[in-house]
């Protein structure tokens, strides 16, 4: 491929594109003309002359991906680049400019763009966790962008040179094929790794990555996380792997909400010793006192405690990822610190209390040795 419009490089984080190609691919589309104005360009269609699309001098990938989408729906289509001969595989390196340009060639029957699959791949490329693969870029045989429309478009926003395999000629009928099989993700990556419960582990090192670098009330946005994240996540935590095993306690526990307590009370403690029992009891229900945070909490979990309107048992199926840390994390400060507690309740805008260290006054009920020495 060759390289078709100027790159600029602002920074490593933030790559720059001159608009002057974007604005002479758009105007060979017929009824489409542009007019420059002090902000860079106007560009008008046949359809609606009193309707233009401002385009910038320069832009960012995000802002090119943004300007590429106003236009599609100014009406535009590009024009078609007949494939002639047959079908061809190869496999070259696509530079951002050309990705850029491949950007304009996607067809009205594709699916929108998801800026969010677009984020999480151009982090993916950015952080160098990006892997060549047999699944690159396809045009068809009026030079259509078949498929790799979001790759390219986060090879835009990462401004990264990368490797593709691109099909060319590819016949319009075999697309309603395409990409219909079942995706995979990160629990499939940790089994094929040999790691046990591989579901509840990436569910829990997803939950940890959070917990490390989102402000909990931030969690209810969306936030890409990818497999080599994770893995860094396992490297640093290995002991996840044992609380993947001792932190369920109830079904209608969020099991990613109650290992991640049990791993962290593992760290205050210093040892799973204590959680790895107190995770037992809450369990089993034996051994507690009337009042002891954990009885309460458990009744909580299984609806045997009445909300005080009428008796009526609330829904306890529903709690957020964030209540449920909330009430774990709150019902073992309670008996770290020896406080009873009636009743529970659960809020959404709480937040997640740092885990205490049991002290003299801890409500365990089974011996807690060396607990001088917590």
């Amino acid at each position: 491929m060759s390289d078709t419009q100027e790159m600029l490089t602002a920074s490593e984080d933030n790559p720059t594109y001159s608009m002057a190609k974007f604005v002479e691919a758009a105007c060979i589309s017929p009824g489409f003309s542009a007019q420059r104005n002090g902000r860079g360009w106007a560009i008008v269609g046949a359809a609606n002359k009193r309707k233009s699309l401002v385009v910038p001098e320069v832009a960012t990938g995000g802002e090119y991906i943004d300007v590429c989408r106003r236009l599609y729906r100014l009406g535009w289509n590009p024009v078609p680049r007949p494939w002639s001969g047959e079908p061809s595989l190869s496999i070259e390196e696509v530079t951002p400019a050309e990705a850029c340009q491949l950007i304009l060639r996607i067809p009205w029957y594709q699916r929108k763009l998801d800026d969010r699959k677009i984020a999480e791949w151009a982090g993916a490329m950015m952080r160098g966790e990006w892997r060549f693969t047999h699944q690159g870029l396809a045009t068809d045989r009026e030079g259509m962008l078949y498929d790799g429309q979001h790759r390219v478009a986060a090879q835009v926003v990462a401004g990264i040179t990368l490797r593709h395999s691109i099909a060319r000629g590819i016949e319009g009928e075999t697309f309603p094929v395409v990409d219909r099989g079942k995706m995979r993700n990160s629990s499939y990556t940790f089994g094929a790794a040999g790691e046990k419960s591989a579901f509840n582990l990436s569910a829990v090192l997803r939950l940890m990555w959070l917990w490390e670098n989102v402000p909990v009330g931030s969690w209810k946005d969306r936030h890409p996380v990818s497999d080599d994240q994770l893995k860094e996540v396992l490297d640093r935590h290995p002991g996840l792997r044992h609380s993947v095993k001792r932190g369920r306690v109830s079904a209608r526990g969020a099991a990613r909400a109650t290992t991640l307590i049990h791993y962290l009370a593992t760290q205050a403690c210093g040892s799973s010793e204590i959680p790895d029992q107190w995770y037992a009891q809450l369990s089993s229900g034996e051994n507690f006192q009337r009042r002891d945070p954990g009885l309460v909490l458990r009744n909580y979990l299984l609806g045997g405690e009445a909300d005080g309107i009428r008796g009526r048992v609330p829904n306890r199926s529903i709690q957020t990822v964030v209540q449920m840390l909330f009430l774990f994390a709150t019902a073992w400060n309670n008996t770290c610190t020896g406080q009873q507690r009636s009743i529970v309740k659960a809020y959404g805008d709480h937040g997640v209390p740092a885990l205490k260290v049991p002290s003299s006054k801890h409500l365990f009920r089974f011996s807690v040795e060396g607990l001088h020495s917590l």
